[in-house]
């Protein structure tokens, strides 16, 4: 687990002895070439070749001769390569040389005269320094581009679990360890489970055995990470002396060393990022915690995504089962809307399958907006892109069988997070409503407001069939068409309106023809005729002394107990109304007055 070894001058080293007196070749060649390959160079471009083709590690050179300045002043454009250490001999009292040298390039200056042996010496220090520089320089370079690679992963990477895969592989490899792996900590159940596994070639997965584990079994552990400390053990000695392997955890895996680092959010711990028994960079823990920040923040997106998918998937669900059609449409720069969302509804009412619609939509979603609605609906479109409020318009939209169904649409347009234009459209088919509206305008008298025969025909197949009891009054206005011609037919059209001034929830008026009414009493008594019948007369009264109107009727009544048919009880009330009549004909009160038949029950 220990770092590498600092690094020590192999043997074989090639150096490259040049423009040298042969004295001085002589000495330096008895003293260094038991421990050194040696090269030599009689003038400055011999020796450029030389390093060109041979690259040694260290070139000695003759600072006196005349080649030296060429030597020093081309060996260092080689790009591309590395550069030898270069050496200049110069006399001990010759300052101006020395300098010069230096000047001009050289690594440094060994002064003559020297031993070989003091040479030797200088050159190996050299070599040591250049070759620990150039091993700082590489461990510099291998931790940028290990937190470089590992950091993009976890903060550009389109899939979070693909990221944070890749980016424990990475980690894997440079502390080369058996394992890099992620925990997450359940707070509300106290579990910690390991949620992502990197295994080096051979070495066993274990994240199936690690989930579920109580946060109990961790406890000493947990405590320091949640303190916001790294844990880093070298060696089973430090696990067993650490107490942190209480429960054998550790060791019964195998593992014989670690990094654990915390992750945290909000101060708050979520889990633990860890290397089991990384072969080297031990000591770059630290390097390994940085990756936390982006870890936790990765883990964060993962889940706030699938929150967000969730939320979609249950809103899809809301819309294909609301009642009503739902269409969700992308707005183009053309001015074009394209559905990318049909509810099932909406196809329902469309009379097409889910395809269908797609299909048929897919160019315009105004595709199947009846002709003469069309620039309605574009208009509206409009609008809604300036003011962004809720616009409701009706129009027809075209069903699979050529008609076109009448639909109620409330209009928004809405921005996504990507800047494009969403126009969101809740349809309601109002085919029933406007039916019902065409039946209550044919069911209803227009001058009283009262239902018509053809409404007494429908509630007496419905809602009159579930009656417990039921009286039935039938009374005929005397001489309407008199009052229309003597007093005026406003005089006669407020006479006609005393009925339906009559009637409640549970009592219902019908003008049954021209000057004939006709009142159902619902779950009534018999007694509750006679009341009724009191009330009109009191009506009649008043409409006689305020509109000075000669208010006359006669009125038959019938009432029973279930089981009955209502067609009987009109027929009898009917019978009984003239009879009435008949018999008070010649009698009329001059005030004003109700006469009533009265009838008995059946």
């Amino acid at each position: 687990m220990a770092d590498a070894n600092p690094v020590e001058v192999q043997p074989g080293t090639t150096l490259l002895l040049a423009c040298l007196e042969d004295t001085d070749r002589a000495a330096l060649e008895e003293a260094l070439g038991r421990e050194f390959r040696l090269l030599f160079a009689k003038s400055a471009c011999e020796a450029l070749g030389t390093m060109r083709a041979q690259a040694p590690a260290a070139v000695l050179f003759n600072a006196l001769s005349p080649d030296a300045d060429a030597l020093l002043g081309q060996q260092h454009r080689d790009e591309g390569r590395q550069n030898p250490l270069v050496f200049a001999l110069a006399p001990r009292n010759d300052e101006d040389i020395q300098v010069t040298a230096l000047e001009q390039g050289a690594d440094g200056v060994i002064l003559l005269p020297a031993s070989p042996r003091l040479v030797r010496a200088h050159l190996e220090n050299a070599l040591r320094s250049r070759d620990a520089a150039a091993a700082r320089s590489q461990e510099t370079s291998d931790q940028l581009r290990f937190l470089n690679d590992a950091s993009r992963y976890l903060l550009a990477g389109a899939d979070p679990d693909d990221s944070i895969g890749l980016a424990l592989d990475k980690t894997r490899e440079y502390f080369e360890g058996d394992r890099a792996y992620v925990f997450e900590i359940d707070d509300e159940r106290e579990l910690a489970s390991n949620t992502y596994e990197c295994c080096a070639p051979g070495v066993a997965a274990e994240q199936q055995n690690l989930q579920d584990l109580p946060c109990s079994t961790y406890r000493r552990m947990l405590d320091i990470l949640k303190a916001g400390e790294s844990i880093c053990l070298d060696g089973v000695e430090a696990i067993l002396e650490s107490g942190l392997d209480e429960n054998r955890i550790f060791t019964s895996q195998g593992i014989e060393s670690l990094i654990l680092v915390p992750l945290r959010s909000g101060g708050h711990l979520v889990g633990f990022m860890g290397v089991d028994n990384p072969a080297r960079n031990a000591s770059h823990a630290s390097h390994l915690a940085a990756l936390g920040d982006y870890m936790t923040a990765i883990l964060q997106r993962r889940d706030n995504e699938e929150q967000i998918l969730r939320d979609n998937r249950i809103l899809r669900d809301l819309m294909n089962d609301m009642p009503g059609g739902f269409v969700q449409q992308l707005v183009t720069p053309e001015g074009r809307t394209v559905p990318h969302f049909i509810n099932e509804e909406f196809c329902r009412m469309s009379g097409m399958s889910h395809r269908e619609c797609t299909d048929f939509y897919s160019a315009d979603g105004f595709t199947g907006v009846h002709p003469d609605d069309e620039e309605m609906a574009r208009q509206a479109l409009e609008k809604l892109i300036t003011t962004r409020e809720t616009i409701t318009v009706r129009l027809r939209l075209i069903r699979g069988d050529g008609s076109y169904v009448p639909m109620q649409v409330f209009y928004r347009v809405t921005d996504d997070r990507d800047g494009n234009l969403l126009l969101s459209g809740y349809y309601t088919d109002l085919t029933e409503e406007l039916a019902a509206k065409e039946r209550a305008i044919a069911e209803r008298d227009e001058l009283t407001g009262l239902p018509n025969r053809t409404r007494l025909a429908r509630m007496r197949t419905s809602v009159y069939q579930g009656l417990s009891s039921c009286g039935v009054l039938f009374f005929d206005v005397n001489h309407l068409k008199a009052v229309n011609d003597t007093q005026g037919h406003g005089r006669g059209d407020a006479l006609l309106k005393l009925v339906s001034d009559s009637t409640d929830e549970r009592v219902h008026g019908y003008r049954y023809g021209g000057d004939e009414f006709l009142v159902v009493a619902c779950d009534s008594d018999e007694a509750e005729l006679a009341k009724l019948v009191e009330r009109w007369e009191e009506h009649l009264g008043k409409l006689a002394e305020t509109h000075d109107v000669v208010a006359t009727a006669a009125v038959g009544s019938r009432w029973s107990k279930a089981p009955f048919t209502l067609n009987n009880l009109i027929k009898r009330a009917d019978e009984a109304m003239y009879a009435e009549k008949r018999r008070v004909r010649e009698h009329v009160d001059g005030q004003g007055g109700l006469t009533a038949g009265k009838g008995t029950s059946s």
